[in-house]
């Protein structure tokens, strides 16, 4: 048997690779953009690629099943409830698809989106009956799919849904099922979704907490009430994932600028420079007007968040010459496309050419920890969301989550210094972006923010 988990760090996403080595095919469930490592995996298997499969209309990244089937010829499978712009084979609950030994049965999962589906898997050596199902975002470990992606007016009609499809269709499957969900710790697309990367029906039953609900209705509220607003760009994603991505072929040549040709990009009008090295990196030194958002981290997400337009001209300050591939496939795998450039030779490039730069200073928990018992002029902000600002926080900081601080810069005082910290300095990096090109002239980050912060010993205040 072929069975490979194809983990997409960044946007915590889970495809998967499933076949018949001595059929010689197999098929693959939610793929990314980023096909190679499908191709990669059929070779070293010595299968073909004879089946491409989504659970649903993806919110948060751009389908890779179009690229796919451009190289592999292979048939997308896609729910009849869907509305598609581009060719494919509708499927409906009970429709039966066979990879060599092993059959993949249709299941109609609505809730999480209306055209949903689910995969269940039989076959094998000593599996004759089912043993696996592929939940997209109906279920992961440790929590259900958001219901409200569609908007106020159809979230109630959708959690109705989900529950029943949870309770009457999904549930009643066995408890020894192992489900394989599409996303992991770290997704937006479920509230708090678990660190496991699968799960099975029974531990959901006895352990996740909405489906201990007493009914449909209690249900539908406690799934509503966990929700956190959705990325920005996520409509976007819908309607690109809808109409049908632009199959690429392969990633694009992005030019490597010398600092005299960035600085000429950059003044051209239009263009965002978006710095991807680590948050230290850009506390030393970063092009004036850079905005951080790490490599490291959630990188395609916060673009998402906060890039709006999907045509802006990115220009990219990037950790080391190695990384210009990985930040090429992380800004596709979103939809951007428009990328003009990355800076050759990063920064010492930009220095070594006598170029401007600016500084972003960092304060360690320590002094602010002095700041906080002197009761000094200091501003702090926690850039966390709400529920964790209120399990434990620096005493006198003012909460604005991330994603909502550019429509809540009035909440501070342009005169006064600020430092911002998260959970360990990764999102204030970025606040400190956002705040510098807003015109404030001191702005702080706190490397290892609350995490340093409770390390060192020193108190939290809650809130009741």
């Amino acid at each position: 048997m072929i069975f490979e988990t194809v983990r997409s760090e960044a946007l915590a996403h889970f495809s998967y690779v499933v076949g018949d080595e001595d059929a010689g095919v197999c098929a693959v469930i939610d793929p990314r953009r980023d096909v190679e490592v499908y191709l990669d995996i059929a070779r070293q298997a010595n299968v073909r690629i004879t089946g491409i499969l989504e659970t649903h209309i993806h919110a948060d990244y751009v389908s890779g099943s179009l690229e796919l089937a451009a190289r592999t010829g292979a048939p997308i499978y896609l729910s009849a409830a869907g509305e598609y712009g581009f060719e494919h084979v509708p499927v409906r609950g009970g429709d039966e698809l066979a990879f060599g030994a092993y059959t993949l049965r249709v299941i109609e999962t609505p809730g999480h989106t209306p055209e949903h589906v689910c995969f269940l898997i039989s076959g094998g050596q000593s599996a004759a009956g089912p043993w696996g199902l592929f939940t997209g975002d109906t279920l992961f470990a440790g929590e259900v799919g958001r219901p409200d992606l569609l908007g106020k007016e159809q979230e109630v009609g959708l959690a109705r849904q989900l529950y029943d499809t949870l309770f009457e269709t999904v549930l009643p499957l066995g408890d020894e099922i192992i489900i394989y969900p599409a996303h992991g710790e770290g997704s937006p697309c479920g509230a708090n979704i678990g660190a496991r990367m699968r799960s099975t029906i029974g531990y959901e039953r006895l352990h996740s907490k909405n489906l201990q609900a007493q009914s449909r209705e209690a249900f539908v509220e406690a799934v509503l009430a966990e929700q956190t607003p959705a990325p920005r760009y996520y409509p976007r994603m819908k309607q690109v994932n809808a109409a049908g991505p632009r199959v690429l072929g392969r990633l694009p040549d992005v030019p490597l600028l010398d600092a005299d040709r960035f600085e000429r990009e950059m003044q051209q009008g239009g263009a965002l420079v978006l710095d991807a090295r680590d948050k230290l990196a850009f506390g030393g030194a970063h092009v004036e007007g850079a905005w951080n958002i790490g490599l490291d981290g959630s990188f395609p997400l916060w673009v998402g968040w906060f890039v709006e337009d999907p045509e802006t001209r990115l220009l990219l300050v990037l950790p080391g010459a190695d990384d210009l591939h990985a930040a090429v496939t992380e800004l596709l795998s979103v939809g951007y496309e428009n990328i003009g450039g990355a800076l050759l030779g990063g920064m010492d490039g930009w220095n070594e050419a006598g170029k401007p730069f600016r500084g972003a200073p960092q304060m360690s928990v320590h002094a602010l920890r002095k700041h906080v018992e002197n009761g000094s002029n200091l501003q702090i902000l926690d850039v966390r969301r709400e529920a964790t600002f209120a399990e434990g926080h620096v005493e006198g900081a003012v909460n604005i989550w991330l994603p909502e601080l550019p429509e809540n810069l009035d909440r501070l005082d342009r005169d006064r210094p600020v430092a911002a910290y998260c959970t360990t300095g990764y999102r204030s990096s970025i606040a400190a972006s956002i705040l510098q090109n807003s015109g404030f002239p001191d702005v702080r980050t706190v490397p290892g923010s609350m995490v340093a912060w409770q390390a060192a010993g020193y108190p939290v205040t809650t809130c009741d």
